[in-house]
């Protein structure tokens, strides 16, 4: 399998990053919303927040590389189906990533807001950009709860259009993005 993207399927970094960013993307919601529950007293009331921390910081640095990755990009594969699946398509990839980017900047912020750095799997501290106050910082955090709801459930659009262009229309959009499936030299139905 090719590193690189092609017209006729997505190449093994782009898949990667892909995956990568789909677990984590899960894995933090879930953590988060358990996470918020926990009272002082729980054992993973500092723990839970901590890896939130650190593997936010590791699905911030995966979007970054995966929209560097996809600008320098010659080519990958076309969009499938009508021009208004095409623009949905288009149109929800972007929110995406914009969400995903409110979301690293949001929880850096949270995560700095009393001047201390967030912490990387305690293995290095990124510092503080700016203290907040305590209105700023709850009406952040409100923010941040609101944009990861938008994630997820944009998220599950996304996986639910891919089922339907596999299943349903029977397109290769799907296949191009998984790993080990061929999707032939051109672009067929099947």
């Amino acid at each position: 399998m090719k590193l690189s993207d092609s017209t006729q399927r997505y190449g093994t970094l782009t898949q990667t990053l892909h995956w990568l960013s789909a677990v984590l993307v899960i894995g933090l919601f879930g953590l988060g919303l358990w996470m918020v529950e926990l009272g002082y007293y729980d054992d993973w009331y500092h723990d839970a927040p901590a890896l939130h921390i650190s593997f936010g910081l590791v699905l911030a640095a995966l979007t970054v590389i995966r929209m560097l990755w996809r600008a320098v990009q010659n080519g990958s594969p076309p969009l499938e189906g009508s021009r208004v699946t095409r623009a949905g398509a288009s149109a929800s990839k972007i929110m995406l990533y914009l969400l995903l980017l409110f979301m690293a900047v949001s929880g850096y912020l949270i995560t700095g807001a009393d001047g201390s750095g967030a912490d990387f799997f305690e293995l290095a501290t990124l510092p503080s950009l700016l203290t907040l106050g305590s209105d700023s910082v709850d009406l952040l955090g409100e923010l941040h709860e609101w944009a990861a709801w938008g994630l997820i459930l944009l998220a599950a659009g996304h996986g639910l259009a891919a089922l339907y262009h596999h299943f349903i229309a029977r397109d290769l959009t799907l296949a191009r993005m998984l790993p080990f499936t061929q999707t032939g030299e051109h672009n067929e139905r099947r």
